[in-house]
């Protein structure tokens, strides 16, 4: 017998997400299509084993899907190809519960070398993210303001911002109490 897709369906959130819509829905259908043709084997076709989740979430969601004899075949990665839920101690079977558990580290293995990286970028005196609006000049001359009793507005008025596609503007009154919080917390240390 030919095989039949039903429905495809597109989930669009990470991994690290709890809750899966689309998901949810797919695997709603192939149960019912399970409890009504119980002689007819039931595939879930995922892009890559690493979509159903990491490490023992993934463990867990493909038990569930073993309990419903709901079989999940890869179309990409280390396994692809069909798995069968009822090649329970087959060699398919421990070779995707190590890749589940290799996934999972692997994550944490990437967060731990992300934040190292940042780590010694900051001790290198880079910091990620945009640099700051006002140059060292600006924030300086609107230090000094607040001690001649320049209201926030006034100071507002009188600086720029000196980098980025708002050069030349005034700087938000946010962005201006930011940058003097942060200036004057500096001077402090």
């Amino acid at each position: 017998m030919e095989p039949i897709c039903f429905q495809v369906f597109h989930e669009k959130v990470s991994t690290r997400v709890k809750v899966w819509p689309e998901y949810e829905k797919a695997v709603a259908m192939a149960r019912r299509f399970q409890e009504r043709h119980p002689n007819v084997q039931v595939i879930l076709t995922v892009h890559e084993f690493r979509r159903l989740g990491r490490g023992t979430d993934l463990l867990v969601t493909v038990e569930d899907l073993r309990k419903a004899s709901i079989a999940l075949e890869f179309l990409t990665g280390p396994i692809t190809g069909l798995y069968d839920p009822g090649d329970r101690h087959g060699q398919g079977a421990i070779l995707f519960g190590v890749l589940a558990a290799l996934s999972g580290a692997e994550r944490t293995y990437t967060r731990e070398r992300t934040l190292e990286g940042q780590e010694s970028a900051r001790k290198r005196g880079r910091t990620g993210g945009r640099p700051p609006s006002l140059d060292a000049d600006q924030v300086e001359y609107a230090l000094a303001l607040p001690a001649k009793g320049t209201p926030m507005k006034e100071i507002r008025q009188k600086t720029f911002i000196t980098r980025g596609k708002h050069r030349g503007q005034h700087p938000s009154l946010p962005t201006l109490y930011r940058t003097l919080t942060e200036a004057a917390q500096g001077l402090q240390v």
